[in-house]
């Protein structure tokens, strides 16, 4: 069970990472995992307010009995008729709400790369080898879709590790598209529709960056707005960990991939999926995915 507390700050063990708070004459302690520490740590400071969600669960920590705090709501400095706000998950909801109403349309982009071989790896380099895209309109509606295999420059044999883990032969990526073609691609979508482009993780933006340095193209990540549905999920749902891709898929469809297969297009909508449950989340169409917020509370 969890329960919401909330006090002025007594006392912060950085060592440690325990925060005290005064409720009324007593002090209560709860600890902090490294990751939520350290993003919150600049503000934990006197005089400020805290107001967090936090497990029941008591245990003893370093002398003193502890409570887990599993998610920061409020960060508040009170000053008069002025209070400096630091944090608040609503302001940041109603952000992400606004990002995701967005009526531009939105490319949700996915892609494999090669993996180094098991041995001799020193100077490898990994390159795109498989892309999907998909385009669609403000309303939702596919506007068209790329699911290519890229052929490598710098390494055209793949490594049996890439193949294994992609489960894909030499031959389809000989039989692949030269990178110029997906890169032109992309660049065409980019300058003719101006596309907020939905991705999961940073992964893939900064490989599409690398590629383009590699080919001596000009950087196509410029003046185009990225979208990391894993962080705006993060964000959203205090959750500390990173999510899978298909772990949040399960959450939302409430179905179970039999043979999850490291594809990209099918990865892209997947994407697709997840960012149509979660605008209607934040919309307030459906209700929150059952995310357990405490799983990443192992993290120490």
């Amino acid at each position: 069970m969890s329960s919401y507390v909330y006090g002025p700050l007594h006392s912060v063990s950085v060592e440690n990472r325990i925060v005290s708070i005064k409720q009324g004459k007593r002090v209560a302690y709860f600890y902090m995992a490294k990751g939520m520490f350290n993003t919150f740590m600049q503000y934990l400071n006197e005089g400020i307010y805290l107001f967090m969600w936090v497990n029941d669960h008591e245990r003893r920590l370093k002398g003193v009995m502890v409570k887990s705090v599993e998610n920061l709501d409020k960060i508040i400095f009170p000053d008069k008729q002025n209070p400096r706000i630091y944090y608040d998950t609503n302001i940041i909801k109603k952000g992400i709400q606004s990002i995701v109403n967005g009526t531009q349309p939105k490319l949700f982009l996915d892609l494999e790369m090669s993996m180094p071989p098991y041995q001799n790896y020193e100077k490898f380099i990994s390159e795109i080898i498989q892309c999907g895209m998909v385009l669609v309109d403000s309303e939702g509606n596919i506007l068209e879709n790329h699911k290519d295999f890229i052929k490598p420059t710098l390494f055209k044999e793949l490594s049996n590790r890439t193949k294994k883990f992609l489960h894909i032969t030499q031959e389809t990526i000989d039989n692949g598209i030269p990178y110029h073609d997906f890169y032109r691609t992309l660049e065409r979508i980019i300058k003719t529709k101006r596309p907020m482009i939905v991705v999961w993780g940073q992964n893939d933006i900064i490989e599409i960056k690398k590629s383009a340095q590699l080919h001596h193209l000009p950087d196509l990540t410029k003046n185009v707005q990225f979208i990391d549905l894993l962080k705006l999920h993060k964000h959203y749902f205090g959750l500390k960990n990173d999510l899978g891709l298909f772990n949040a898929y399960k959450l939302y469809s409430d179905v179970i991939p039999e043979n999850q297969v490291h594809d990209a297009y099918e990865d892209a909508m997947v994407t697709k999926v997840i960012f149509d449950f979660f605008k209607k989340v934040c919309n307030g169409e459906i209700q929150n995915p059952n995310f357990e917020i405490s799983e990443n509370s192992k993290e120490s």
